[in-house]
């Protein structure tokens, strides 16, 4: 099996080399900081990759792209930069919350730093994807450029033919979810984002490690969904909230923060309507800053049962960036989430 994939590189670098040295992905695909190691980043289809030394099933690759500067913390390992907090870290295109995302960083993961530009860092990693992906990505280049030279099926002395794909690892696979239902990440091992409940159809488009990316297809009530302007980048802190209170005002941010008290608003706290609930809690992520997080009547029983020091992830509306008199923040609560393992 091994004589006959590196068969295939070998006739595909004699073809196509150009697509070898720069591959372009046609599905979404985890790397990995070491072969069958942990993921550090989902790659979206469209990235683009220099491809390097393969190693089994895997190969090195390498992509470049531009990130929020401060979000970037000191150093990891061997590389000069890292992801800071305990939030994914988008890389885009261009250096512009409008640039296409091409891949998202996995909290803690290392970096190198390419250039700035103003607020932004272009930023480059290498590590470990499935050769299978690439090989994928070097097909899918080769269809929209035309038909390539004819390449020469291996002799029969070479060894048993590689092994059609796997019917369980292609994608469009057809699934349910098991009764129990499950738990819905941004990535392996990931953020929490929600469940999918049991009997759910999804449908299959990869399988790595034990895990599987699916895509689901469903309707959510319009308004539960917010769109457009007022739904703030992934990046927003809450020192943005105090230094531009007017701007951020009505925007949509989903944190994850750490629980400090339940508590019923006084009059000291002008802000909030008087004996208005609300959560005092810090963050967001590694962020150490105080937030008032005003619940809502349909969220109260769950925000009483929050014990000290519990964490969750929130979505919620900015009513005030700066409130009087201590300056504390205050949103309204939309949506909590209290992550499991």
């Amino acid at each position: 099996m091994r004589f006959a994939t590196l068969t295939l590189f070998a006739a595909l670098a004699a073809t196509t080399s150009p697509l070898l040295a720069q591959a372009q992905l046609v599905v979404s695909a985890d790397l990995r900081a070491k072969p069958g190691g942990p993921a550090v980043a989902l790659l979206s289809p469209g990235t683009r990759l220099t491809t390097g030394a393969t190693s089994g099933a895997e190969t090195l690759v390498t992509f470049e792209g531009w990130v929020d500067g401060s979000r970037l913390g000191g150093r990891r390992d061997s590389f000069p930069a890292s992801v800071s907090g305990r939030l994914t870290l988008r890389v885009r295109s261009q250096p512009s919350a409008k640039g296409t995302i091409i891949a998202v960083l996995q909290p803690g993961a290392g970096l190198h730093i390419v250039s700035r530009q103003g607020n932004w860092t272009r930023v480059r990693r290498a590590a470990w994807i499935r050769t299978a992906v690439l090989q994928r990505a070097v097909a899918g280049a080769r269809a929209v450029a035309g038909p390539a030279a004819p390449v020469a099926a291996p002799q029969a002395s070479a060894g048993p033919p590689a092994p059609a794909q796997d019917k369980a690892n292609a994608a469009g696979e057809p699934a349910a979810i098991a009764s129990t239902g499950a738990r819905f990440r941004d990535l392996p091992v990931g953020r929490v984002l929600g469940s999918i409940a049991g009997g759910s159809t999804v449908e299959v488009m990869a399988r790595e490690s034990g895990w599987v990316r699916v895509r689901a297809d469903g309707w959510i009530a319009e308004k539960d969904l917010v769109t457009g302007a007022s739904v703030a980048p992934p990046s927003l802190t809450a020192a943005d909230l105090r230094a531009d209170p007017q701007a951020m005002k009505g925007h949509v941010v989903q944190w994850d923060v750490e629980v400090m008290a339940f508590q019923i608003a006084d009059p000291l706290r002008v802000e909030l309507a008087r004996e208005e609930p609300y959560l005092l809690v810090r963050g967001p992520g590694a962020e150490n800053a105080l937030l008032y997080l005003a619940v809502p009547e349909m969220l109260l029983t769950e925000a009483r049962a929050l014990g000290p020091l519990a964490k969750i992830t929130v979505t919620a509306r900015v009513r005030s960036g700066r409130s009087e008199p201590a300056g504390t923040p205050i949103l309204d609560l939309l949506s909590m989430i209290k992550p499991r393992d």
